[in-house]
């Protein structure tokens, strides 16, 4: 299998395909390059596709220190430099756009032709503003909470943050199916890698960062999104080059490039085309 070991020592399971103008995906938290297969299926051939697991997730190795957004830029620095790629198109969703943004606060947008983000604010926490996670609505007591359920049931607690925010229609599955769904949200956690990234995601303010971006933006909103308006206009008020919005994906949730591969697809395609 292929690595490429960054600069703290840790092992990122990676994989390089195609030819032509590249494309780097950056997946969220608890998932994979596993689970946006199909999305990045749909650029097959047109171009070079260069994907990765997190650190902590999947086939990557899970370290026990450096987990936190800041290596997560980190990261993605390292595996441009290790590949040495140019003019890079990165395109990433809800923590894969974090860890964008950490990037680009880090090292700025010299090795980047254009940004792509899926339904990801640029602070979370809703203290000082509404533009945080669960369309503002989630309290620093919900915080805490998550990491309690954390380290007592990961499967119970990434079932419980799908349910109450991701997809708030999962609300009404009924009892006896519960627990198959928290098997399955359990299946491949690890409560270490969960719950310091999502601790980090909280405490980090990346609205600085912002201002950094010298590139062209796209920003991909789900119709029942996870953050609000206030996030996107935010980021399309504070970044320096063009910003498209596109939002007509009827019925999707925060797992939109899932739920719409194509659809999705076909409005990056648009914006690399017109940028």
């Amino acid at each position: 299998m292929p690595y490429i070991t960054v600069s703290d020592g840790t092992k990122l399971y990676y994989e390089d395909h195609g030819s032509g103008e590249t494309l780097l995906f950056s997946h969220g938290l608890n998932s994979s390059h596993l689970d946006i297969k199909d999305f990045i299926g749909e650029f097959k051939g047109e171009y070079r596709l260069v994907f990765y697991d997190q650190r902590g997730h999947e086939a990557s190795e899970r370290p026990t220190k450096h987990m936190n957004v800041k290596r997560l830029g980190q990261d993605i620095h390292d595996v441009i430099e290790a590949l040495d790629l140019q003019d890079v198109t990165v395109i990433g969703h809800s923590m894969g756009a974090a860890s964008i943004f950490s990037y680009v606060g880090q090292f700025g947008c010299a090795k980047l032709k254009r940004i792509v983000a899926a339904d990801m604010s640029p602070y979370m926490r809703n203290t000082v503003w509404d533009g945080g996670i669960a369309q503002g609505k989630w309290t620093d007591e919900d915080f805490l909470q998550d990491l309690e359920r954390i380290f007592d049931n990961i499967g119970y607690a990434g079932w419980y943050i799908t349910k109450t925010m991701m997809n708030p229609a999962l609300a009404a599955t009924p009892p006896e199916m519960e627990e198959a769904m928290i098997a399955l949200c359990g299946q491949g956690f690890d409560p270490w890698t969960m719950a310091s990234l999502w601790y980090s995601l909280f405490r980090t303010d990346q609205r600085p960062a912002m201002e950094k971006i010298t590139v062209p933006f796209l920003y991909i909103m789900p119709e029942l999104p996870l953050y609000s308006m206030t996030a996107v206009n935010y980021i399309r008020e504070h970044v320096k080059s063009e910003f498209v919005l596109e939002k007509d994906f009827p019925g999707t949730t925060h797992n939109i490039i899932q739920q719409m591969p194509r659809e999705t697809a076909e409005k990056v395609k648009a914006f690399i085309n017109r940028y």
